[in-house]
């Protein structure tokens, strides 16, 4: 990544004219590690591509273009304007925007890339981006033993001998490392294996270490390599077990013990299924140009792991038969609403974070007068919190996926056992009403509250994300009339108090008193200000969405959260 601490990110839009409030961003990030689909709406021109954009290019370092910016057509009633087609006239591939992102992000797996979806929804999304949220939730981990790299920094880093350790036993460990024990191998196969050179450089303490080595092979039965070796002129292997005394061979089992837990490690990786591009056997071009891959097969696993696929240099494409979507690309739509769009589907909502942009900082970027900072300061504020970000000395966590499971939520209990509480108050009000979330939400919630946990020290952390969370996954999905949803919003609104028990403050009895006239009808408008709400909600963002649907439900008879 191009840039380290994480000051250096708020920095970085600064620099590049954008401003945008460190909660914000942070709350993009940890959204964006969570589940790498975000949804952002909000007013028009409140920089919600501009954002996903410039996010792009400042946590690469990359040569290659790290995003592709893709206004969604309205005509668009299939995946072919995201997933291109086979054009059979001419044997080629159509190839999109959205493919050669991915073989881009194939060709690089350690670097992030972003997929962003202008207009998301000027079509209906379920139309042509339902094999995409098919293929994102068909992920799941997947975890084996395997052996470490040999790479010799990661052995420092999970090894070390006791400082009783002889040479004999590191001699039999590289033995076991280099995993050819039938055939003779040369002592400099053994003294340059990564075991032994670890014994050299923190054990070790003469001046002649290619002699010792010899010595510890050839000379004395003191020595339990000597004992346990067999061979001569410079060449050895380790001997059978009946040739070896039983006691020398439990010492034997007790290093192959300590090499197994070292070495073998337990690995997650994570799988998914592949979208099917075209049924020919090798890769087709995408310029019609006849395919490099013309003699290339294709085992059933591998049919996207052609080294063919894209070429830095002379930037030329080809389309395999078959391919994931790569884990390290990342998707933001952008939404904007009017009677041009389409309502998302729950089914959309339910697989993303969705983060609205409807504030706007005039007074923090142009030079206003003081009558004109005033007059919007008369308009209801929001709730910006610059403490709920990465800890500013800390380094920026990796960019990459993380995934959701029991295991998580069973952290989130732990840690935070007052806002997991909440979740579930939540979730049975909503059950009452069989608007219910399932495990896909819960699961990601948590993991959402793991990633804050991991990544900010701040004391309002867990209030923080818990508001969030109730606003970007739960909050999304209440759309409908006032006979719907009026009393499940009212009755979230009071868990969302700080103290639903007790009188608050004389604020606390106003707010409630309206709200109780405002359901008689008796209140035109109710608009709920950020300062006050967050003397009165620990949620407050959430508190302040809530308000404005029930004012929607009160003057047009329905309400939804994006609009």
């Amino acid at each position: 990544m191009s840039i380290v601490k994480a000051k250096e990110l708020v920095n970085s839009f600064q620099d590049k004219g954008f401003h945008y409030t460190k909660d914000l961003l942070f709350n993009y990030y940890i959204s964006l590690i969570t589940k790498p689909f975000i949804i952002l709406t909000g007013i028009s021109g409140s920089g919600k591509s501009k954002i996903a954009e410039l996010f792009a290019e400042i946590v690469n370092d990359t040569t290659l273009k790290s995003y592709e910016l893709i206004p969604v057509k309205p005509n668009w009633r299939d995946n072919k304007g995201l997933f291109g087609y086979h054009n059979l006239i001419d044997n080629s591939y159509y190839i999109t925007p959205m493919i050669r992102l991915f073989l881009r992000a194939l060709h690089k797996p350690n670097i992030p890339f972003f997929l962003i979806l202008d207009e998301m929804n000027i079509a209906k999304t379920e139309h042509y981006f339902a094999d995409y949220l098919s293929l994102i939730e068909s992920r799941r981990v997947e975890k084996f033993m395997d052996d470490i790299s040999t790479d010799e920094l990661d052995l420092e880093e999970i090894f070390s001998y006791p400082a009783d350790t002889s040479l004999s036993e590191a001699i039999i460990l590289s033995a076991l490392d280099i995993n050819n024990l039938n055939e003779m191998l040369e002592i400099k196969d053994y003294r340059e294996n990564r075991f032994s050179k670890l014994w050299q450089e923190t054990i070790f303490g003469g001046n002649n270490w290619t002699a010792q080595y010899r010595s510890e092979l050839n000379q004395g039965t003191n020595r339990l390599a000597n004992r346990v070796f067999e061979g001569g002129g410079g060449s050895y292997r380790l001997k059978k077990k009946d040739d070896i005394d039983p006691d020398d061979w439990e010492r034997i089992e007790n290093l192959k013990k300590l090499y197994t837990k070292t070495m073998l490690k337990e690995k997650v990786t994570i799988v998914q299924d592949n979208i099917i591009l075209h049924n020919s056997d090798t890769c087709l071009s995408a310029d019609g140009s006849p395919s490099d891959c013309q003699d290339c097969t294709y085992k059933n696993s591998d049919k996207y792991k052609c080294e063919k696929l894209y070429n830095e240099i002379t930037e030329k494409y080809l389309v395999p038969p078959e391919l994931p979507i790569p884990i390290n690309v990342f998707t933001v739509g952008t939404v904007n609403v009017d009677e041009t769009t389409y309502m998302f589907s729950p089914k959309v909502l339910d697989r993303s974070n969705v983060i609205e942009f409807n504030e706007v900082d005039f007074p923090g970027i142009y030079n206003l007068s003081k009558s004109n900072i005033e007059l919007i300061n008369t308009v209801v504020s929001t709730v910006v919190d610059e403490e709920f970000y990465f800890d500013d000395d800390s380094d920026m966590p990796k960019l990459a996926i993380t995934m959701a499971g029991k295991e998580k939520v069973n952290k989130f209990i732990e840690f935070a056992p007052n806002q997991f509480n909440d979740l579930i108050e939540i979730f049975t009000i909503l059950k009452r009403y069989n608007l219910h979330f399932g495990y896909r939400v819960m699961n990601e919630i948590a993991l959402y509250m793991c990633n804050v946990e991991n990544n900010t020290s701040y004391v309002n952390r867990m209030d923080r994300g818990m508001d969030n969370q109730i606003l970007q996954k739960i909050l999304p999905k209440l759309y409908g009339s006032y006979d719907n949803i009026w009393n499940p919003l009212s009755e979230i609104l009071g868990v969302l108090l700080t103290d639903p028990k007790e009188t608050i403050a004389e604020n606390a009895d106003i707010l409630l008193d309206k709200l109780k006239e405002y359901s008689n009808g008796k209140i035109n408008e109710l608009a709920l200000d950020g300062t006050i709400a967050e003397g009165l909600f620990k949620y407050p963002k959430s508190a302040i969405k809530i308000v404005n649907m029930l004012s929607d439900l009160n003057n047009t008879g329905f309400a939804a959260f994006i609009k």
